[in-house]
């Protein structure tokens, strides 16, 4: 069996752990500093924000109780604060 790693997610309501095999994460290292919980959380910002975009833009049900623009608008705003690019120039798709 390849190395692992568990990553724990925690939150005010609750902790969950996830294991993967550690080489997926070294795929997404792009420096030799970065951690494995750097790139964990690269990826769940990544996650959040790409799901926030399909919900908000190619999501076939209009009817929501949520502001999923106002939810995309956050991410998007997260994703650039972390990358320090937007989300159009990282993946080149923007509206």
């Amino acid at each position: 069996m390849a190395d692992s790693i568990t990553v724990t997610v925690e939150t005010e309501t609750g902790t969950d752990e996830i294991t993967l095999p550690l080489d997926v994460i070294d795929l997404y290292r792009e420096e030799p500093e970065e951690t494995d919980a750097m790139i964990a959380a690269d990826m769940l910002v990544m996650a959040f924000t790409e799901r926030a975009h399909a919900l908000a833009h190619h999501s076939e049900d209009e009817a929501t109780e949520v502001d999923l623009e106002a939810i995309e608008s956050e991410m998007l705003e997260a994703f650039e604060d972390r990358f320090g690019v937007s989300y159009a120039e990282a993946t080149g798709h923007s509206h």
